[in-house]
């Protein structure tokens, strides 16, 4: 299928790594010119060099770092047709550890970096007739999960975000949706497994067994997974859809379960069996 992506420009934030990283390759494979923006110069300066793109360093808790990511890009390729937003700060802790200042952190990187990038580029976008914007945020947006609160918080902002960007300006030409990522391989995920190994007493490869237990399709989402869905909302073949949040976690949401009920290896459906028969 070809998604008319060859020569687009795109700006993948938090894009050196992690899905981040799988969305600029799968992009640089489709032709597309990256601006990658992130925080890990060795990795993103790596990365550049493997898919011809260009590296931004940037920490996206203020408005001025924004807006050299959005002019960087402008200088390197004179145009802006795609953005994803993906920059992460999280802190997994219990909602009685998290601190203002961690709170705060997760909104202002996450919320408040989305909503800078995307008040920077949609400007460029409207003079070329158009654009495509995508926000990454867990599924935490929807699901419980007691190591989940502040960015949780935040990924329902994001969904909100673009469902409000949708409404404003779908005439204009510019789409603009949310990727829900579930259970994804990354780094991320194995700091969530070792603070859930040593809060179960148990450790890191049976929390890892036990979230793959929770995914009806067998298995971790892996980047790719949701880059792949990426790449085809920013197409023309999903000109139909925006304001849309679309979930990638292999049939895991349930909603209202949270972790710390679950022992290691245990499924929803054992989970629901043994608290019937402990009350």
């Amino acid at each position: 299928m070809d998604l008319q992506l060859n020569d687009k420009t795109v700006i993948v934030t938090g894009g050196a790594k992690g899905i981040g990283a799988a969305a600029v390759r799968a992009f640089a494979k489709e032709g597309a010119k990256v601006a990658i923006a992130g925080r890990s110069p060795e990795e993103g300066q790596s990365l550049a060099g493997e898919t011809s793109g260009t590296f931004i360093e940037a920490e996206l808790s203020s408005e001025t770092a924004c807006r050299k990511v959005i002019d960087k890009t402008m200088a390197a390729f004179g145009r802006i047709d795609i953005l994803v937003n993906n920059a992460i700060s999280p802190t997994a802790a219990p909602f009685m550890e998290l601190s203002d200042e961690d709170w705060l952190n997760q909104m202002n990187v996450k919320l408040l970096g989305y909503v800078r990038c995307a008040r920077e580029v949609i400007p460029h976008m409207r003079k070329r007739g158009g654009g495509r914007i995508i926000n990454i945020g867990g599924m935490a947006a929807r699901n419980v999960n007691s190591l989940a609160y502040s960015f949780g918080a935040a990924n329902a902002g994001v969904a909100n975000l673009a469902k409000n960007l949708s409404g404003e300006f779908a005439k204009e030409g510019i789409l603009v949706n949310c990727v829900h990522p579930g259970a994804t391989r990354t780094s991320r995920q194995t700091i969530i497994q070792e603070r859930q190994a040593r809060d179960s007493f148990t450790n890191v490869e049976a929390a890892g067994r036990a979230a793959v237990d929770r995914i009806p399709i067998g298995r971790m989402i892996e980047p790719k997974d949701i880059a792949d869905l990426v790449l085809f909302l920013v197409s023309n073949r999903a000109e139909g859809i925006t304001g849309q949040a679309i979930g990638v976690d292999g049939g895991a949401s349930w909603g209202t379960v949270s972790y710390t009920h679950l022992r290691a290896h245990e499924t929803e459906a054992d989970l629901v069996c043994r608290l019937l028969l402990e009350k």
